[in-house]
């Protein structure tokens, strides 16, 4: 492989990692928009929001580093947006506790932490940065599961 392939396998490795952690904090992020209006208890009101602005800052990260690469970042498909939106409202119609909403995201934490893992497999030549990005995305879901054991 020359040095031209090796570099382009790398961008296109690098941009593939970002574009991945930028769908998963966007999914966590509307997810929980959606959710927290839902939450009575104020103590897991406010580790949404916590999580919330995580996801945020996680999604404006990988944003960023898109577009200083030259890419426009893509993020979450509308078809990943309203899938989303009507599996928490039929999840949701008849049990708004805080238990059936802490499971849920646990759920989807766990999810992302698969997410992680394939994404290290399928873009292996992403630099350390975006690397180091994804591993901060993993530590944060797992921390997320743990703290919403808490509300089950």
């Amino acid at each position: 492989m020359s040095q031209e392939q090796a570099k382009t396998k790398q961008d296109n490795d690098n941009n593939g990692m970002l574009e991945a952690i930028l769908e998963n904090a966007e999914m966590g992020e509307r997810a929980l928009d959606q959710m927290i209006p839902m939450a009575e208890d104020g103590y897991f009101k406010a580790e949404l929001m916590r999580q919330r602005n995580v996801y945020h800052d996680m999604a404006s990260q990988a944003e960023l580093c898109l577009t200083a690469a030259g890419e426009k970042p893509k993020g979450q498909s509308a078809f990943a947006k309203v899938n989303t939106q009507l599996g928490i409202r039929m999840k949701t119609i008849k049990d708004k506790s805080t238990r059936n909403l802490a499971e849920m995201l646990a759920e989807g934490s766990h999810q992302g932490i698969m997410d992680c893992h394939k994404c290290q497999t399928d873009f292996p030549q992403a630099t350390p940065g975006a690397k180091k990005l994804l591993q901060q995305l993993e530590d944060f879901e797992e921390d997320n599961c743990q703290r919403l054991e808490g509300f089950l």
